[in-house]
């Protein structure tokens, strides 16, 4: 099989493979409801797609604890600013990446439409309030407008002169679970479109001349990565099925438990029941690939999630004080 590495946008999933302290760092803490994880990337690998940096990724269950998800995201994203951006009052440039009449991919320009811009207010209004100093724009997608984003916006950046750009974009995640479930801020950049394989021009300090932080939400998985997840529960399900004080469960579950031993595995899943998760997922990709079948699916409850979610990140960042 050809070296594929796992097809996510999340730091949490792509370093699978990598090795701690070696090629990151990583640091968890929990507020609320909510789990905060910090990657801080020590090097460039063949075994993921990441630059060198920090990646900050905030896990929730639900949307009940949204002030713990609020302030989460509000702490963080503000750390990542005075990290880049040391003047007290910056211009920011927020970016809404993403196709508005696309559901799975309209996180930016949803999120855009909620914050409050402040650059035209009259500078006494913006001190007493503490606002800080923003501007928003929505480039929307190429496919739309024939230029590519990250020169739009670097048209923007020239006029301008902004002092931080953040970037709100929607990306691709390698399990079901993190669909929604998961806000990840860097303070690397982005390539807009790279989820889904659609890469164009990146959009980082090198390319603009500007500190660039990304936000992103999963909305998408490949179905390569939705199929190894089957297989997963598959294992999980004959498992359960095999154990008789499993008959005393009832109800829905989140996931089965347990796992079938080697011999199991052969003979309930077969060969490809013995891959791990990662030699699957390398598996399916070079089956679909060359008969163009490597679809990307979302949420049936998509529509939902992605107005949820574009709430809580408009209302986080209104809430940012210098």
């Amino acid at each position: 099989m050809k070296n594929y590495y796992t097809r996510s946008d999340l730091a949490i999933e792509s370093l699978a493979h990598a090795v701690k302290d070696q090629d990151y760092k990583h640091h968890e803490e929990r507020m609320g409801e909510v789990t905060i994880e910090t990657f801080e990337i020590l090097k460039t690998s063949d075994l993921y797609p990441h630059e060198r940096g920090k990646y900050i990724e905030i896990s929730f269950a639900d949307y009940t604890h949204m002030s713990d998800i609020t302030s989460s995201l509000q702490k963080s994203l503000y750390t990542l600013m005075r990290d880049k951006v040391k003047k007290l009052d910056p211009l920011i440039l927020f970016v809404g990446l993403g196709n508005e009449t696309l559901t799975s991919d309209a996180i930016g320009p949803r999120t855009l439409k909620h914050l409050r811009a402040t650059h035209h207010y009259p500078l006494d209004e913006r001190h007493h309030h503490q606002y800080f100093d923003s501007i928003c724009l929505t480039p929307g997608v190429m496919a739309h407008t024939g230029m590519e984003t990250a020169d739009i916006v670097e048209g923007v950046i020239h006029q301008y002169q902004p002092d931080i750009v953040i970037a709100i974009d929607a990306l691709c995640a390698q399990s079901y679970e993190k669909i929604c479930r998961v806000i990840q801020m860097n303070n690397v950049g982005i390539y807009p479109g790279s989820g889904i394989g659609n890469h164009r021009k990146s959009m980082n300090e090198a390319t603009l001349g500007v500190p660039v932080i990304a936000i992103g939400v999963p909305t998408v998985i490949h179905v390569s990565s939705l199929v190894s997840d089957v297989y997963n529960l598959l294992e999980g399900y004959f498992k359960e099925s095999l154990d008789p004080s499993s008959a005393l469960k009832v109800g829905k579950r989140k996931r089965y438990e347990g796992r079938l031993n080697e011999m199991q595995r052969r003979l309930i899943l077969g060969e490809i029941g013995q891959l791990d998760e990662q030699k699957r997922i390398q598996l399916l990709n070079e089956v679909l690939n060359p008969i163009e079948s490597q679809f990307v699916m979302s949420d049936k409850q998509i529509d939902f999630d992605v107005e949820m979610i574009s709430k809580v990140l408009s209302s986080s960042i209104n809430n940012l004080r210098y």
